[in-house]
């Protein structure tokens, strides 16, 4: 035995292999080892490097290969297959795609996170040459300085190691906030485009408007709780508005809540396109049947928030967006004129309704000095600033392009908060013909008692007159009361309005349960959240030179 010891010592060739087999029981020993037989004069500190190295390599190579024998089914790991669903695996894919060089190199020098990193990578079949590729170089970079450190250092780097395994998360956690804190909020102050995305920051951060739902929403889900216990039902909301499946909870489809107005004059010309290869010849045929010209609004047929919204200004334009947006779309004619929220409200046990709330939705824009870059422009505005991070990406091909004096450039075409659209309160502008028009036509659609209509209207007297009103489409029981984010408004307030719009819906709800109308189990929706989570939302960006070109001066579609 002490012959065949000594015979591996004495002949590097099998000391390499021993120390490259030896990583795959621990990557960070085999290293000290090979550091330790490089200062016996054993084998050169280079060979023992390279040795560890490339043992390192092929046994993550082999976590990966393991990662994606699992998400193809060819492995049994139950405790795995807790951890990775198809929409985990799918946000993974996601991650890795944006931070995965990155994260696997830093990965090798943070113990405890290397395997399930690794196994994640394979898992969600990132690119295996981006992972075989930033492997190599990260353990190009460790192998010698661990080697090295423990040709140095002898046995005492042992007890260093020790040290640093145990606190190297703390260590790297407390590093990635400082370096965090230098790049994102130190660093900018020292450029004007850098402060001016800071106070774009802090505006975020200051005014409730631009804060994160699940913030401002979390008083009005425990109120959302009292609800179902007071009306014994958690999903009553459901049965609030019977015309619409689920009441428009979430999922739903805009051309079906479209079709409950078909032949009513308030209706846009609009065209349901399935996925087909002839829809981009539907679609030119439609706006000749109709005598339409370009733009034209497409949507999804399901989705929110604006979300995949567009307003396509040719034909080049449109064929892009089929070509990108694989599922089936609403084509409408563009209305031009002023965009309001008009949030109706009325009881299964009343003959009238009302309206709740009215807000008006302020397209977003810039104008041109003929000096001053697009980025400037949108930097140096009050109110764009605090959505520049959209709006620099959306406009990524045209951020130095200077804008011609006086040309006016939209930054937000679609009536969307979250778009960069601005909402005011205009409940002064109720009346009482505005509220019998409203009534009147929702009490011809069907059983609809609490949603937010989206209209367009071409003047403010229009509006107050009921006259002229356009119907964009109508929200359910999750459209918001949009008043609630005009700048400036309380939180308070904000809130109550909120709670307020689940009370409608909840009573609602109630006295249509007890007159026989279908409640949706929490099973059902458990369903429709989980498929929620798992749609593909599509954000379509059309980039082409002919919308550069075209007339910014179009205002919002929807």
């Amino acid at each position: 035995m002490t012959e065949l010891v000594t015979e591996w010592s004495d002949n590097p060739w099998l000391l390499s292999l021993a120390l490259a087999l030896s990583t795959f029981a621990s990557e960070d020993l085999a290293c000290i080892a090979g550091g330790l037989a490089a200062a016996a004069g054993q084998i050169p500190l280079f060979a023992a490097a390279g040795a560890c190295a490339a043992g390192i390599w092929l046994g993550d190579i082999g976590l990966y290969f393991l990662g994606m024998l699992f998400a193809k089914g060819a492995l049994k790991w139950r405790w795995l297959a807790r951890r990775m669903s198809p929409s985990k695996m799918a946000r993974g894919a996601q991650f890795f795609e944006k931070y995965g060089m990155r994260w696997v190199f830093l990965s090798r020098f943070i113990p405890g996170s290397r395997v399930v990193s690794y196994l994640a990578a394979g898992a969600a079949g990132w690119n295996l040459r981006k992972f075989s590729l930033t492997l190599a170089l990260a353990a190009i970079v460790w192998t010698p300085l661990l080697c090295g450190a423990s040709m140095l250092a002898g046995h005492v780097v042992l007890e260093y190691l020790k040290i640093y395994e145990q606190y190297a998360i703390g260590i790297m956690l407390g590093a990635g906030l400082f370096i965090w804190f230098l790049l994102q909020w130190l660093l900018p102050l020292f450029s004007w485009r850098g402060r001016r995305l800071l106070y774009g920051k802090w505006m975020r951060l200051t005014r409730w408007e631009f804060w994160p739902t699940g913030i401002v929403y979390t008083p009005v889900v425990i109120y959302i709780i009292y609800l179902s216990i007071k009306h014994r039902g958690l999903t009553l909301f459901t049965a609030s508005s019977p015309a619409i499946k689920n009441s428009g909870f979430a999922m739903d489809s805009k051309g079906d809540i479209l079709n409950l107005f078909k032949g009513s004059d308030f209706l846009p010309q609009h065209l349901r396109l399935p996925v087909s290869e002839i829809r981009l010849e539907r679609l030119t045929s439609f706006m000749e049947e109709n005598n339409l010209t370009w733009p034209v609004v497409i949507k999804p047929d399901v989705g929110e928030r604006g979300q995949g919204v567009a307003v396509v200004k040719n034909k080049q334009e449109a064929e892009h967006y089929l070509n990108t947006c694989e599922e089936e779309v609403i084509v409408q004619e563009y209305i031009d004129g002023l965009e309001y929220g008009i949030y109706y409200v009325r009881m299964p046990d009343e003959k009238v309704g009302r309206i709740f709330s009215l807000s008006c939705k302020h397209p977003q824009h810039v104008t041109g000095d003929g000096i001053n870059t697009l980025e400037h422009l949108i930097l140096a505005d009050s109110r764009a600033v605090a959505m520049a991070p959209f709006y620099l990406k959306k406009f990524a091909l045209h951020l130095n392009d200077i804008p011609k004096l006086g040309e006016k450039i939209p930054l937000a075409e679609i009536g969307t908060h979250a778009r960069g659209s601005v909402f005011t309160d205009e409940r002064k502008d109720i009346t009482s013909e505005l509220t019998r028009t409203i009534d009147q036509m929702t009490q011809q659609a069907g059983a609809i008692h609490c949603g937010r209509y989206d209209i367009k209207v071409p003047s403010v007297e229009a509006l107050r007159a009921g006259k002229h009103l356009k119907i964009l489409e109508l929200n359910g029981v999750t459209g918001e009361p949009a008043h609630v984010y005009q700048p400036g408004y309380p939180l308070w307030r904000g809130i109550a309005d909120l709670c307020q719009q689940w009370k409608f819906a909840y009573t609602a709800g109630a006295q249509n349960r007890d007159n026989g109308h279908h409640v949706t189990s929490l099973g059902e929706i458990l369903k429709i959240i989980q498929a929620h989570r798992a749609k593909d939302w599509y954000e379509v960006t059309l980039n082409t030179e002919e919308s550069r070109s075209s007339d910014h001066s179009q205002g919002s579609s929807l």
